[in-house]
């Protein structure tokens, strides 16, 4: 493992500083100006992996919202968000794609990811199952993209990413995610209580959340928020910063209002835009 500490510095963003990622939007503009963000996500065990990211995409201020799932999780939600947009392929045309949340682990998402890195060439976000899939058919793929990436591994996740021990990981997240971050040219939101973002270039630290975020949810809530800050113009360290950094202020309004014990995913979520309106005010 390489120390990276003499070598890069530890941004920890302040209020003010994220405030830069939401600009004022200009009042003669459209769908098509914020950009757009396909999520794909779901499965019959799953549906609200699907709902929890999509919702989050649709409060980030992107234009559209896709969603590609499976029927039954299509036929479950589109009455419930019908701004969302839903597909049964991906759309190479979005600004960004995320993948991963709630669709299980098995080859056909491997090979859906693998295809993206190929033929896409914007930014994709691989979240939860993507993650794991990566994990058992093969991580060196990431070598062959064609578009920005983004991984977004909790400790255990990124464990099965790189063969390395959870201990390890825990002692040295700042290292860990640079060595990754530098060998696959990737950006690496490694979660925890204190998040870890890297592209090789650029290394941040973000503090901000309670322990509600320690729930199911949470997860398929960030990459579904990062996939809109990147689709309406982010660039991929940004947007992982932003959407963390933001979810984190969420939690700890959510926290306040019913205790860590007590506050959900779908609180903190229902929390997102008074974290944006703090965040901007």
């Amino acid at each position: 493992m390489t120390d990276n500490s003499q070598i890069y510095s530890l941004k920890e963003y302040t209020d003010s500083e994220i405030k830069q990622f939401y600009p004022i939007r200009v009042r003669n503009s459209h769908k098509g100006t914020y950009g757009s963000a396909n999520i794909i996500a779901g499965s019959e065990k799953y549906v609200g992996a699907a709902a929890l990211a999509a919702e989050a995409a649709l409060k980030s201020g992107c234009g559209y919202v896709k969603l590609t799932a499976p029927d039954k999780v299509r036929l479950a939600l589109a009455a419930k968000y019908p701004q969302v947009i839903y597909l049964d392929e991906p759309d190479l045309a979005s600004q960004t794609i995320a993948i991963g949340m709630g669709l299980g682990l098995k080859e056909e998402v491997y090979l859906t990811i693998k295809h993206l890195l190929s033929a896409y060439d914007k930014t994709l976000i691989i979240d939860a199952d993507g993650l794991n899939a990566l994990a058992k058919y093969g991580t060196d793929v990431l070598k062959t993209a064609n578009c920005r990436v983004v991984l977004t591994p909790h400790v255990k996740e990124f464990s099965r990413l790189t063969g390395i021990d959870v201990k390890t990981i825990t002692d040295n997240p700042v290292n860990c995610a640079l060595d990754f971050a530098n060998e696959y040219k990737v950006t690496v939101l490694l979660k925890g209580a204190d998040s870890i973002i890297a592209d090789g270039a650029r290394i941040a630290i973000n503090k901000r959340g309670t322990t509600a975020l320690a729930k199911a949810g949470s997860g398929d809530m960030l990459s579904g928020f990062m996939c809109g800050c990147a689709a309406r113009g982010l660039e991929p360290f940004d947007a992982a910063v932003c959407a963390s950094y933001t979810l984190g202020v969420s939690a700890e309004i959510s926290s306040l209002q019913k205790t860590d014990y007590c506050a959900t995913a779908k609180d903190i979520l229902n929390n997102i835009h008074n974290a944006v309106k703090r965040l901007t005010k």
